[in-house]
């Protein structure tokens, strides 16, 4: 038995866990598949192993936490504490998407320093063009920085746009704040006279808790995730002016 549960309880947990699991691999190989998808039309290769392995664990840990507050927390007293309890899902599943692309990008960036099987060698090859070319050089010039953009834009768009559905992650901890702010409302009109002061100051800081511990669980996922999107871009920013000298290089030499 697990925890005094039946052992079928116990089977249908472990089951229960294992199909989430393997739910958030599929959902985030399938994110993944459909951004390597786009990517091949470049010659990079497919790799959608992040997705797997982070949606694993996310998945695992959705399963852990309906688990864990429907089995072995006190009993939720409303819906406003259910809501604000979703909010951790919310988070972790939030997270784990943004997580997977920042690995995906921090990959492909760290692969941008070999021979073969990157951007680079495409803009080795758009740079022999512009030097083999006898047109206007500023006509020229014109032509190979909408090249320059169209390939900074696989990558560029998404980590743009990926850093500004980033900032809902914060308002997902928001979300248990205001539920939990919202419970200690309720429990402060059951003060009165006849009420069992000690039994609704502790369902107050039940609230408390939530309230702040939901915030606490969401800046700590948004923060690290923010900084790990805004280093993706710098370097990005780097490979843009590499790519600048490659073609000021070669039209000198």
């Amino acid at each position: 038995m697990m925890y005094g549960l039946h052992w079928s309880e116990s089977l249908s947990l472990v089951l229960f866990w294992v199909v989430c699991a393997i739910a958030g691999a599929l959902i985030l190989m399938q994110r993944l598949s459909a951004i390597c998808g786009y990517e091949k039309q470049f010659g990079l290769p497919e790799s959608n192993w992040p997705g797997a392995i982070i949606g694993g664990l996310s998945g695992a840990g959705v399963a852990s936490i309906g688990i864990y507050f429907y089995f072995f927390a006190p009993a939720a007293a409303s819906w406003v504490e259910w809501t604000g309890r979703s909010a951790y899902v919310l988070v972790l599943g939030s997270s784990a998407a943004h997580l997977v692309i920042f690995i995906h990008f921090w990959r492909r960036l760290g692969a941008e320093g070999v021979d073969t099987g990157n951007l680079t060698a495409l803009r080795h090859e758009q740079v022999a063009e512009f030097r083999q070319s006898h047109e206007n050089y500023a006509d020229l010039k014109a032509r190979d920085d909408e090249a320059v953009d169209e390939l900074l834009a696989v990558f560029g768009e998404r980590l743009l746009s990926g850093q500004r559905a980033l900032s809902r992650v914060p308002f997902y901890g928001y979300l248990g704040t205001v539920c939990g702010i919202l419970l200690m409302a309720e429990e402060l009109t059951r003060l009165d006279e006849a009420t069992e002061t000690f039994k609704v100051l502790r369902d107050m800081a039940g609230g408390l808790v939530l309230a702040f511990q939901t915030t606490l669980v969401a800046l700590l996922a948004y923060l690290p995730l923010r900084k790990g999107y805004d280093m993706l871009l710098n370097r990005m920013s780097d490979l843009e002016r590499k790519w600048l000298d490659m073609r000021e290089g070669e039209k000198r030499g």
